[in-house]
């Protein structure tokens, strides 16, 4: 599981290097959006469309690294109160229900991808698969991250997983 580990933690600097530098284009991509529309009075509508595409890519892809470590939003109003066995029972059972949830996310998103392929944006003229694909890919992303949060819970290194002491 260490070696699964440590590939993973390369996969997760990789995507958020690839998340920053999104997150600067969308940046740049808004403010020419801005300065299109109310300085030089020019609509740039592919410049909307980059950048949600960019924002789709950068929250998925960041949302699949939250869960290596078990920071995803969960409401634990009442698991907090529990034993820490029970704690640890909730969270694999949690566990494995969201891998089978991100099993049919990535199962029906190559499919839908697929069928981007013949779908044109009207800003960008790309083809739809590429804003498509951030499905299963970022799916990809979470299903690894979620394995190696599983293996951590059950390692027995507590509700935070792998990192904690």
């Amino acid at each position: 599981m260490d070696s699964l580990t440590r590939a993973i933690d390369v996969l997760n600097r990789w995507v958020r290097r690839i998340c920053i530098v999104f997150s600067g284009a969308l940046f740049i991509l808004v403010i020419a959006q801005i300065l299109c529309r109310y300085v030089i009075k020019v609509s740039a509508p592919w410049t909307e469309e980059a950048a949600r595409y960019l924002m789709i890519w950068m929250a998925l892809l960041a949302a699949g690294i939250a869960f290596q470590k078990g920071q995803h939003f969960n409401i634990d109003f009442l698991t907090s109160r529990l034993g820490a066995k029970t704690q640890k029972k909730i969270a694999l059972f949690t566990g494995f229900l969201t891998f089978l949830f991100i099993l049919c996310i990535i199962l029906w998103g190559v499919p839908f991808a697929i069928l981007g392929f013949f779908t044109i944006s009207p800003g960008l003229e790309i083809t739809m698969f590429l804003p498509y694909l951030a499905i299963p890919v970022a799916g990809g992303v979470m299903m690894l991250n979620l394995i190696v949060y599983l293996g951590g819970l059950r390692g027995g290194k507590g509700k935070e997983g792998p990192e904690s002491p």
